[in-house]
């Protein structure tokens, strides 16, 4: 059973289902919804207990009971799997290699003493000293404290000679020149962090992509023993190698050793990517590799398509933007099994301190889900199938295309949520997904990326969503060339549609139709667009010929962190906690809230600083309209003012709420800490009649909003999802990042509630509780207007 970072996963044996007449149908190689089905459609009921109905009761759905003799989950052979063969030896293999000659070169650990045969080869050290893959990972060689709780087959150790590396990387100017000027240099690792680099490692500096000077990074990589040092050109006419014109910093007397090869490339990211895959064997084409691809919903479905893999019984590897990972096990950007080098200061505790930070340390760190460079996705991928992965799940999100992630690395099913607009708003940047390219650049990346990789109708299927309006273009451009299989909320000429939705503000109830028969899904995901999302992993399923069975225990086990992920701790009201930073993804949300049946809805979210400001309006404008109470508290402001931040967003708010109050001395929708004692009760008041609350406080944020919420009510938490940390500017000007954890904050909060409904004519109903305000005002008797032209403003 897979229990981890708040993620649970029963046993597959809890999910039986009742199945009629029917075998799931096997995947066809036209397009299913263009084949006739004979067979009569099966019925698969979900395998939680109804508790979805018409306009969706109201409460918590009822504690399901565990079967009293759950049977044997689902034992799908390997080969079973779509594409396994293809990678058996033989005909398929030497095809693969016919396409690229780069493969595997292991040494088996038992070889002898490092020494050059007589082929060239260059074997294995059995050296004490010697980094290995147990170093790295962090695990002692004892087994004691840390080992990882799976047991992985013993990743292999490779070596090579320098210029049969680049050789098979297909560099061959600079194999050549390796072979005549260093015959004899050996490499065993790619690595392009410099902190990182072990002994016998080619290292491939990025420009930019560290925080170190370039030649500092050169020079720190040569210490820690790097063999090869690949560098970018130094003007864009250089040849690969030596010569070079100009002056060479790499060349100034004591720099670098004499005898270390320097190899200069236009692309060092691309020849870092060529190299890894080369050494590693090109580990993509060792296994069947689903990537997911699109504006939304990329995480969500990745996590659903994960969950169904792994009801099959397959070790599944998985790089999202939540984490990377082999089954229970995360994985660093090297794809190392991850360890905390540094102990964790919350580990111990129920919940973070308002108004300070704890460090954030002995954490996973937060940029594993970023974009990462070729050369880390192949390692990635090798980490994955060294320990046993025969699937591998992809987050392939446009940053990651725009530098290449994913330009070596074969996929077998690409699955496109949505394609991005070609023609954006007048006047809109782009999203935090779409940072460095332009809506119309974007899509292309997307089309352009299947269409150049996706031309093998026997080995590749794509997943299309027939609701993107680009889509009949897209598979126009494709000219049916492989199989699609489609999905759609309303289409009913996709292969895969919903048939009936309903929810409440605990779960979403879903009948979709497959050419294999109905499925009947209870899911923990709010909203029309995870529905969506949903479809996506069943039709995934049906490329890869699950049984229908896998297909709904597989989707149904799945909890994701932070996205739409509903909180329940026995109280009345719902909390739900997800990722919603754009103004359509909050939108989308607060819409299937509301469709769901919520009483009242509280919005709590903000903006990050450093990003898009021209979203925050556009989010303040979608809380307000969307939302009974918002609440505008920070998210990670970084270098940016909050309180700047926050006015941002504040300018989203209807022009004649916000104007009532311009006689006043102080705008009063901003946090009471930046106004003087003296005018706190009008800001208060003026927030409490729109119900439009400032608490830059995140923490305080949260409670805030728990605690004024009553039955059948639902608080939203929006923005942050999975992310566990804040970050705010230091007092030398640097960023300091602590540790804050939405989920976290939340069931602290929900767990102090009965201590709150203990306390005798305590007032809840609104914010501040317990306020005397209305008196105070009354007795003051002064229009806040007339009281702001007789009062300083300083305080």
């Amino acid at each position: 059973m897979l229990v981890k970072h708040g993620l649970g996963r029963p046993p597959a044996s809890a999910h039986s289902r009742a199945v009629t007449s029917c075998v799931p149908c096997p995947l066809h190689r036209a397009p299913l919804a263009s084949v006739g089905l004979a067979c009569p459609a099966p019925h698969v009921e979900s395998g939680r207990k109804l508790s979805v109905v018409a306009k969706a009761r109201r409460g918590r759905p009822p504690a399901q009971p565990e079967p009293d003799e759950p049977g044997p989950g689902p034992d799908l052979p390997d080969d079973e799997l779509f594409l396994d063969d293809e990678f058996d030896e033989g005909e398929d293999t030497a095809y693969a290699e016919e396409l690229d000659p780069m493969s595997r070169r292991l040494v088996e650990p038992d070889q002898p003493e490092p020494d050059w045969d007589d082929d060239g080869e260059y074997e294995e050290a059995e050296d004490e000293d010697e980094a290995t893959e147990t170093d790295r990972d962090g695990i002692a060689a004892d087994g004691d404290a840390g080992e990882p709780s799976t047991s992985y087959p013993e990743p292999p150790d490779r070596e090579f000679r320098a210029s049969d590396l680049f050789g098979e990387a297909g560099l061959m100017d600079a194999a050549l020149w390796l072979a005549s000027r260093y015959p004899d240099v050996g490499v065993t690792g790619v690595q392009s962090n410099p902190h990182l680099v072990v002994p016998g490692d080619v290292f491939v500096l990025h420009p930019g992509l560290t925080e170190d000077d370039d030649l500092y990074a050169i020079g720190a990589a040569v210490e820690k023993g790097a063999t090869v040092v690949v560098a970018p050109t130094l003007q864009p006419d250089d040849i690969n190698v030596e010569p070079w014109s100009g002056a060479d910093p790499l060349k100034e007397p004591g720099m670098l050793p004499d005898d270390l090869p320097v190899v200069r490339m236009e692309d060092t990211s691309a020849a870092g990517s060529m190299l890894a895959a080369a050494f590693y064997g090109a580990p993509a084409r060792e296994m069947v590799t689903v990537g997911v691809l699109g504006e939304h919903g990329k995480t969500t479905t990745a996590w659903l398509i994960r969950g169904v893999l792994e009801e099959l019984g397959q070790t599944v590897g998985l790089m999202s933007n939540i984490e990377h990972a082999i089954a229970e096990d995360r994985l660093d950007e090297d794809g190392y099994l991850w360890e905390a080098t540094e102990e964790d200061p919350s580990v111990d505790r129920e919940s973070s301190v308002p108004f300070k930070l704890i460090p954030y340390e002995g954490k996973y760190e937060q940029f594993y889900g970023q974009a990462l460079p070729g050369l880390n996705a192949q390692k990635m991928l090798a980490g994955m199938h060294d320990r046993g992965a025969k699937v591998a799940v992809l987050e392939m999100g446009i940053p990651s295309l725009v530098i290449g992630t994913f330009d070596f690395v074969d996929i077998n099913v690409a699955v496109v949520t949505s394609l991005p607009p070609t023609k954006p708003a007048p006047g809109e940047q782009q999203g935090r997904d779409a940072a460095k390219a332009s809506s119309s650049e974007a899509a292309e990346l997307i089309m352009g990326t299947l269409a150049v990789k996706f031309r093998d109708s026997d080995a590749q299927v794509l997943v299309l969503n027939l609701d993107d309006p680009q889509a009949a273009g897209f598979l126009k451009r494709l000219d049916g060339v492989v199989p699609v299989v489609t999905y759609s909320l309303t289409n009913s000429k996709a292969d895969v549609t919903a048939e009936s939705i309903k929810s409440n503000i605990w779960e979403t109830e879903v009948l979709v139709k497959t050419p294999g028969g109905r499925l009947q899904f209870i899911i923990n995901l709010l909203g029309r667009h995870n529905v969506s999302n949903l479809l996506a992993a069943v039709a995934t399923g049906i490329a890869l010929k699950a049984p229908l069975t896998s297909i709904v225990a597989g989707i149904e086990a799945v909890e994701i962190p932070g996205r739409s992920e509903v909180l329940d701790e026995g109280q009345d009201f719902s909390v739900v906690v997800d990722a919603a930073r754009t103004p359509e993804h909050l939108a989308a949300m607060l819409e299937a809230i509301r469709q769901g049946g919520a009483k009242q809805i509280f919005t709590v979210f903000g903006c990050s600083g450093h990003e898009d400001p021209t979203l925050r309006p556009r989010m303040g404008a979608v809380a307000h309209a969307k939302s009974d109470y918002v609440i505008v508290t920070n998210e990670s402001p970084r270098l940016e003012d909050p309180a700047k931040v926050v006015a941002d967003i504040v300018a989203g708010f209807p022009d004649d709420m916000v104007n009532r109050y311009s006689m006043y001395a102080y705008f009063p929708f901003q946090d009471q800490g930046r106004t003087p004692l003296w005018f706190e009760p009008y800001l208060q008041k003026a927030q409490r009649d729109n119900k439009r609350y400032i608490m830059e406080d995140r923490y305080s944020a949260i409670r805030a909003a728990i605690g004024t919420a009553g039955p059948d009510d639902v608080v939203l938490l929006a923005g942050k999802g999975h992310e566990d940390w804040v970050e705010h500017a230091g007092e030398d000007g640097d960023v300091l990042t602590g540790w804050l954890d939405d989920r976290v904050e939340a069931r602290n909060a929900l767990s102090k509630l009965k201590y709150l409904k203990q306390i005798p004519a305590f007032n809840r109903d609104t914010l501040p509780w317990g306020s005397r305000i209305e008196t105070l005002m009354e007795t003051l008797s002064v229009d806040p207007g007339d009281f702001s032209r007789g009062l300083p403003t300083d305080e």
